[in-house]
C-alpha cells in the first residue's frame, strides 16, 4: 500500500513538473511576443511622428503659396470676375409682406414724422 502511495506520489510530482516546465515555456514565449509587439508599436509610433512632421511642413501655407505661384497662373479672385451686384435678383416679397392683416405699418407713426428729416423733440 505505501509503494502504491510512493509511486502515486512519484507520477504527480512527474506530471506537475511537465505542467510547469510547459507553463513556464509558454509564458517565456508569450514574454518575447510581448517584447516583439512593444517594439513594433514603437517603430509605428515614430513613423506616425515622421509623418505628422512631413504633413506639417508640406502644408505650410507659404510653400503652397510659393508652389503655386510656380506652377500655376493663378491670380486672386476679383469681385468683378463673379458678377455686378445688378445682375442679382431681388426675391419677390408680397405687398402684404411687412404689413400683416391689413394695418398701417409702425401702427400710422411713420406719417407723423416732418418732411425735413429731422426727429421730432
Amino acid at each position: 500500500m505505501i509503494r502504491f502511495i510512493n509511486l502515486l506520489l512519484v507520477a504527480a510530482v512527474i506530471g506537475l513538473s511537465v505542467g510547469l516546465y510547459d507553463i513556464k515555456y509558454r509564458a517565456e514565449g508569450a514574454d518575447r511576443q510581448a517584447s516583439r509587439l512593444a517594439a513594433q508599436i514603437a517603430a509605428e509610433q515614430e513613423a506616425i511622428r515622421v509623418l505628422r512632421a512631413e504633413w506639417s511642413y508640406l502644408n505650410q501655407p507659404e510653400r503652397l503659396q510659393e508652389l503655386a505661384a510656380r506652377y500655376t497662373a493663378l491670380k486672386p479672385l476679383t469681385a468683378r470676375q463673379i458678377g455686378e451686384f445688378e445682375d442679382v435678383p431681388m426675391p419677390h416679397m408680397a405687398d402684404d409682406y411687412y404689413v400683416p392683416s391689413g394695418r398701417q405699418p409702425l401702427g400710422g407713426y411713420a406719417e407723423a414724422a416732418p418732411e425735413s428729416g429731422r426727429s421730432i423733440q
